[in-house]
């Protein structure tokens, strides 16, 4: 059960969750996540939620998701998952964006309804219209395509009336949470979500001229503070916007307590780690 048989689901990786606690600068921010952790779960539990409020409703399922990536991305990078980390967050950091603008207008949520029947739309002439994926449908699912089809037509043009389009998450966030666009999304979008050179040189080590090392096969712990500061802040954008619809004010006090805290912790990575290769040593071959 070693990793090099296992990989990342060996039960040695339990060790590298220990171990990058024991470097002064991870453990401050592994800790500070599990307190915000502690304080979405108190902000959730209990929580009368409106059945028939679609504004609040929906922030508290958006919050709800915001809070379960939030809890994967931390998974993710304690066993070395920091790319993949980026990517869970680059997505929640979408719905963090969703959240404030739906918190400060509850109309935005006719977009997102908008959204789903322009996709809906989308696929079914996608479908429709390739000969080859037509083909593999029945009359009955063809059918009902095209029912669809006619059905968003007429949306479009009688409840709007407009086009209906995907949200344009640059423009909702410049009029909502520009900061949390121009320093969360693009960064995550550049170097997690999107196959960029960014992204490659993550799996790849170099030596002191630069050459190609070898591939990284194992964990990995480059940019891990930054991610883990990634992962604090879009937990903290998006629930703001929760406690504000449910007027929860001893957690907005609390909110803002830790968003104090976030500024003390430290912001660089760590000058030398070698708690990945002593992990490599000791479960390779067990």
């Amino acid at each position: 059960m070693s990793f090099s048989i296992d990989g990342f689901l060996s039960p040695a990786m339990g060790q590298l969750r220990t171990s990058l606690r024991s470097v002064a600068e991870y453990k401050a921010w592994f800790d500070f996540a599990e307190d915000l952790n502690r304080v979405g779960l108190d902000m959730l539990r209990d929580r009368d939620v409106p059945r028939y409020d679609n504004q609040r409703l929906t922030i508290s399922i958006l919050f709800i998701r915001a809070h379960k990536s939030f809890q994967s991305s931390l998974l993710l990078a304690e066993r070395g998952l920091v790319s993949d980390a980026r990517v869970v967050l680059r997505s929640a950091i979408e719905g963090a964006i969703a959240l404030n603008a739906l918190a400060n207008d509850p109309t935005f949520l006719d977009r997102i309804i908008e959204a789903h029947y322009y996709n809906q739309r989308k696929i079914a002439r996608l479908i429709l219209n390739d000969p080859a994926y037509r083909a593999s449908h029945s009359p009955q699912q063809i059918a009902e395509m095209e029912a669809t089809i006619r059905d968003v037509d007429a949306r479009e043009k009688t409840v709007a009336p407009r086009k209906f389009k995907d949200p344009n998450w640059s423009e909702i966030a410049e009029t909502h949470c520009k900061d949390l666009y121009q320093t969360l999304y693009r960064l995550l979008s550049g170097d997690g979500t999107h196959t960029t050179l960014n992204a490659i040189h993550r799996h790849v080590e170099y030596d002191a001229n630069n050459e190609i090392r070898e591939l990284k096969i194992g964990p990995d712990t480059t940019g891990l503070v930054e991610t883990l500061k990634a992962a604090c802040l879009m937990f903290l954008w998006a629930a703001d916007p929760f406690a504000r619809a449910f007027d929860l004010r001893e957690h907005t006090d609390r909110l803002q307590e830790h968003l104090q805290r976030f500024t003390k912790l430290p912001q660089d990575e760590p000058a030398s780690v070698a708690v990945v290769g002593r992990f490599s040593e000791n479960v390779a071959g067990k």
